[in-house]
């Protein structure tokens, strides 16, 4: 393996070791990072597919901190763009984001759609309110 991938590859490691420590600020800026690296032209999910990252990242939706969650979505957006769905599916994603539809913070709620829109075809149904039954 490239010297260059190792590195790419231990980094990943390193900061998805950091998503589950116990410490806001520390899982807050490993998500970051994370979610910034998904903004480079040659970005790839496979380091975090291969590192078994994708349920660390789907955990961090239940977090309390909105910084965390909406890297999170950023994360979880790229991986569904870059057309590996069938990960996100295998892993819980659609509770995940089901569970952040009715989040305080309205970015959060849009981003959540945006994943939806693009993981699963019948999204629409799953956003709109359910008709009121009349007598």
């Amino acid at each position: 393996m490239p010297e260059e991938l190792q590195e790419e590859e231990e980094l990943t490691e390193d900061l998805l070791a950091r998503l589950v420590d116990r410490r806001e600020g520390v899982r807050e800026t490993a998500a970051e990072a994370l979610a910034a690296s998904t903004g480079d032209e040659d970005w790839r999910p496979d380091d975090l597919i291969l590192c078994d990252g994708i349920g660390k990242i789907i955990d961090l939706l239940s977090d309390r901190n909105p910084h965390v969650v909406r890297s999170a979505l950023t994360i979880l957006i790229a991986i569904a763009s870059a057309g590996h769905e069938e990960e996100l599916l295998s892993h819980g994603i659609i509770d995940g984001l089901e569970q952040v539809q009715d989040h305080r913070d309205p970015a959060i709620r849009k981003m959540a759609r945006e994943a939806l829109w693009l993981l699963t075809p019948d999204v629409e149904e799953r956003m709109a309110p359910e008709p009121l039954e009349e007598d």
